[in-house]
């Protein structure tokens, strides 16, 4: 037994197919129920998650950066690592899935959007969904900004179905309900069932100011629901909008799985989100250099619902604050094999999680 579910143990050659190993379960801990998958994709520092419902369509969040950006060079006489649209191509390959359904781009920063020209020459692409126009401008002179991303952008989407949503839209793929409560710096005016209870801590948390971006504020994020089981994924959303869904009145409720926001920096993540979602589990896509802050590792470390944290790298910047080994996918030095996270969630809110890198699984049961 280990500190936050039961443990089970796969062979290093494993590692690269954690998902099958997690999968290798399921018929055992659920014999009639097929899981979600969930799989925070390593983009280096950026931003890609993949949802497969057990009929196996493909919601996609982002795309990560465009071919080059993101990690560190390669060193000399040493290929390039494969691109964000590469990685995604090759996780969404392992789950048997040859078309994306839906691509939630959440807003038109360069770790978001970047990826997604290259994405789309490689994998059939059904609806783009956004917030609509990209509210970030550029300085005088400056170029390769949100502005020139978003042009970029509306060219590679050209003949593809756009749905721009707002705050209170929803989405049904499947099993599988979006219910999105941010987007465009607009929240969910009226609680989500099962919320609306007063958050402890608002008072006492101040606001920040904001910094990285007008686009971070506007980013879309949403609430899953599949079964009984509720996921939360606010993207790069920031702290003042974050507190706007749970301060003073929480609107957003428990949920079992937590995607950190942005990449697990302190420009979001306050105490009072936390503590209103409650989490079981909490995944940080955070990059070797970026995200990981030790301020949000504290909080989640912190917080009532104590979660089982996993985090995408070692964050070199706060490396006092790093989960132990096992709950990193990609530690610091050697290669960059570019591991997952690979979560599995059940209707009843029961999940698994596996280590990319150590074939480690480890399962939570249902609240």
């Amino acid at each position: 037994m280990s500190v936050h579910g039961l443990k089970f143990r796969r062979p290093l050659g494993a590692a690269l197919a954690a998902f099958g190993a997690a999968l290798l379960l399921a018929p055992a801990v659920h014999a009639a129920d097929k899981p979600l998958q969930v799989v925070l994709i390593d983009v280096e520092g950026g931003a890609a998650t993949l949802f497969v419902t057990p009929q196996g369509r493909a919601l996609l969040v982002d795309a990560g950066w465009p071919a080059g950006k993101g990690g560190p060079p390669p060193a000399a006489g040493q290929a390039p690592p494969p691109s964000s649209a590469e990685r995604i191509v090759a996780a969404a390959a392992k789950l048997g899935v040859r078309k994306i359904d839906y691509l939630v781009v959440s807003h038109y920063h360069l770790d978001h959007v970047g990826g997604v020209p290259e994405l789309l020459s490689r994998i059939p692409v059904g609806t783009v969904i956004d917030h609509g126009d990209n509210r970030e401008t550029s300085a005088p002179g400056q170029t390769g900004g949100p502005a020139d991303l978003y042009a970029g952008y509306q060219a590679a989407i050209a003949g593809h179905p756009r749905r721009v949503v707002k705050a209170g839209d929803t989405l049904a793929l499947d099993g599988l309900s979006l219910t999105f409560v941010a987007g465009d710096r607009a929240v969910i005016a009226k609680a989500l069932p099962g919320a609306g209870g007063a958050t402890p801590g608002c008072a006492a948390t101040p606001d920040k100011d904001q910094i990285g971006g007008e686009e971070n504020p506007r980013a879309l994020g949403f609430v899953v629901s599949f079964g009984r089981a509720r996921i939360l994924d606010l993207a790069d959303v920031t702290w003042n909008v974050e507190k706007a869904l749970v301060c003073p009145v929480d609107r957003l409720g428990h949920v079992d799985l937590l995607l950190v926001s942005h990449h697990g920096s302190a420009l979001s993540s306050s105490p009072p989100l936390i503590a209103a979602t409650a989490p079981r589990v909490a995944l940080v896509a955070n990059g070797a250099r970026k995200g990981g802050d030790a301020e949000v590792l504290d909080t989640l470390r912190t917080a009532p619902s104590a979660p089982a944290v996993w985090q995408l790298h070692f964050a070199t910047r706060s490396p006092e604050a790093n989960r132990p080994a096992p709950y990193i996918a990609n530690l610091d030095g050697g290669v960059d094999a570019g591991y997952p996270l690979t979560a599995q969630v059940f209707g009843d809110g029961a999940m698994t999680v596996a280590n990319g890198r150590t074939g480690d699984v480890e399962r939570y049961p249902a609240r």
